[in-house]
């Protein structure tokens, strides 16, 4: 769709055009929908923030601007509404574990691209919270994915070395997680939205 057609349908929908804002909906909603759910990884959770996003933009069309970027606003009040989701959730055990596993992404990021310097001075942070031997058991584990065999091959201890220092690790890690939720969060969905 070109600029002047978008512009159109924008100046449509803040005078209260229903068929521009299906048209805007129709646009949007699949690739809104494709981004919360890799984040929140719930279908009808992710209905819903999707929908509760046009229902703010149908209430703020009056406010909407032409010549600033639909796309841009929508994602943010997207990024906003899958912050709260998170926060009133985090209290939940099955949440925290959710977000556990988001955060163990970043170690896979940090080998497949360059991060987000925010994200690599967190996982430092909580790579910190180890001792130096859990530290280089976790690294060789998670960032490097060897096997506990051959990571106790390669330091000359026994497996269950390994896996005892994994346990211990996590469970540091996770502590981490728990004690920087909404600065992990921001940065978690930050990474998905943009």
């Amino acid at each position: 769709m070109d600029i002047t057609a978008k512009n159109k349908l924008l100046i449509a929908l803040s005078h209260g055009d229903e068929h521009a804002f299906f048209a805007l909906y129709d646009q949007y909603s699949h690739t809104l929908f494709s981004i919360i759910f890799r984040m929140v990884k719930d279908r009808q959770v992710s209905e819903e923030i999707v929908q509760d996003v046009f229902l703010k933009v149908w209430q703020k069309r009056s406010t909407i601007d032409p010549n600033r970027s639909f796309k841009s606003w929508i994602f943010t009040i997207a990024k906003n509404d899958v912050i709260s989701w998170y926060r009133k959730l985090a209290k939940e055990t099955a949440m925290q574990e959710n977000l556990y596993q988001h955060f163990e992404q970043l170690y896979i990021m940090e080998t497949e691209s360059d991060m987000h310097e925010k994200q690599a001075e967190l996982l430092e942070r909580a790579l910190n919270t180890l001792s130096e031997r859990r530290k280089e058991i976790f690294v060789l584990c998670k960032l490097e994915q060897k096997s506990y065999e051959e990571v106790a091959q390669k330091l000359n201890i026994s497996v269950s070395t390994v896996s005892n220092a994994m346990v211990k690790s996590n469970q540091h890690i996770r502590q981490f997680v728990q004690d920087h939720y909404d600065e992990i969060l921001v940065i978690l969905v930050t990474f998905y939205f943009f």
